[in-house]
């Protein structure tokens, strides 16, 4: 039986335009190689997949609206709201570190935090019949702290929407899982102090922002416990994932009983992504959307929001994210995917860092003693 779930779009996102990705050479020549890594198609090509599958029929659409100040303002500076529109408004490309805008590309980022904030609104309005909720938006926000973007990202679309469900519902535990492949620094950052929001990040180590997420980055003060780092060696694979979300992630979200489950899905772990080095591929997103989907039947009285982040390969990232679709609402369709990529087996350096993981992990949550 199908779950029913909503699905938040808005056109306008492809209004944010990142332009191309030039290179200048020595001789004073120019080459134009292409979109940037993050552009409209990435989103336009995920919705024309579930449209051309005949999932999204089965869902509910529903349009976002914008952030307001007073919103971004719950976990970013003045300061940093100030500079995003100011350099929109004089038409500045380069936003922050490998962040590119255009005029339009600051109200389309309170689009995308609204949408976030709007799926929060459908999964805890007990009048409405529908726990689960994604939002396909752009820009992505996971690596935008509360005084910078970075990495694509303008605001950090997560962490506003967990800070708008604790102050307007108010949910008292937060939980958010972020599988993307790169470490959501900015989420960590703006959490990391307080323990009403727990924040884990699954992600491959070493690899961006270079250095961040080490496993020993667990929080600070009333916060310590809460920040959960689980960075795994380049060519993890769907198996190494099932047995992280078995064995580390499912302990932690029952012992921390949150009243609703954020997911920043960036489907950039798959097997033929250019951001990244891992292999996970759809049958591999279709298991972690539904362990969430399980993990928040059992604790949260089933609210989930999934939101998307990264994804870069224009090819797989509407197959891989048709998985995530797929594995949140228990609808399988009979698309076949073209591209042979093997599964990855498990190898003993993949089951040393999970095992690394779990004996760190085990001095703030209870783990189950025998080695993974």
């Amino acid at each position: 039986m199908m779950v029913p779930t909503a699905f938040i779009y808005h056109e306008d996102f492809l209004k944010h335009n990142t332009g191309k990705q030039m290179y200048r050479l020595p001789s004073g020549h120019s080459m134009d190689v292409g979109l940037e890594f993050e552009n409209g198609k990435r989103v336009a090509y995920i919705k024309d997949m579930l449209e051309k599958t005949g999932l999204l029929e089965h869902m509910k659409h529903v349009l976002p609206y914008e952030a307001a100040e007073e919103d971004l303002l719950r976990v970013h500076t003045q300061r940093h709201i100030n500079d995003m529109r100011k350099k929109c408004q004089e038409g500045v490309r380069l936003l922050g570190s490998e962040v590119y805008g255009c005029q339009d590309s600051e109200r389309i980022a309170r689009l995308s935090a609204g949408g976030a904030m709007k799926a929060v609104d459908i999964v805890c309005n007990e009048l409405e019949p529908i726990n689960q909720a994604y939002a396909l938006i752009r820009p992505p926000g996971h690596h935008a702290g509360a005084n910078h973007a970075e990495g694509f990202c303008i605001y950090n679309n997560a962490a506003v929407a967990a800070r708008y469900a604790i102050e307007k519902y108010p949910l008292k535990r937060v939980a958010i899982i972020d599988w993307d492949v790169h470490h959501g620094n900015g989420t960590q950052e703006i959490f990391y102090s307080q323990n009403q929001v727990l924040f884990m990040s699954i992600h491959e180590e070493n690899y961006f922002p270079l250095y961040s997420g080490q496993l020993e980055e667990i929080g600070e003060g009333d916060g310590r416990g809460y920040n959960v780092n689980i960075p795994l060696p380049s060519g993890t694979g769907s198996a190494g994932y099932n047995i992280v979300f078995d064995h580390l992630i499912d302990p932690i979200i029952q012992q921390y009983q949150p009243d609703l489950i954020i997911v920043s899905a960036g489907q950039d772990p798959n097997g033929l992504d250019p951001l990244s080095r891992m292999r996970v591929m759809r049958p591999g997103f279709q298991a972690m959307a539904g362990k969430v989907r399980e993990m928040a039947s059992a604790t949260s009285n089933a609210r989930l929001v999934v939101l998307q982040e990264g994804g870069y390969s224009l090819p797989y990232l509407p197959i891989a994210t048709l998985g995530v679709i797929e594995g949140m609402t228990n609808m399988y369709t009979e698309f076949q995917d073209p591209h042979g990529i093997p599964e990855s087996p498990i190898t003993d350096e993949c089951l040393n860092s999970i095992e690394k993981c779990r004996m760190i992990l085990s001095h703030n949550w209870n783990m189950q003693k025998e080695r993974v």
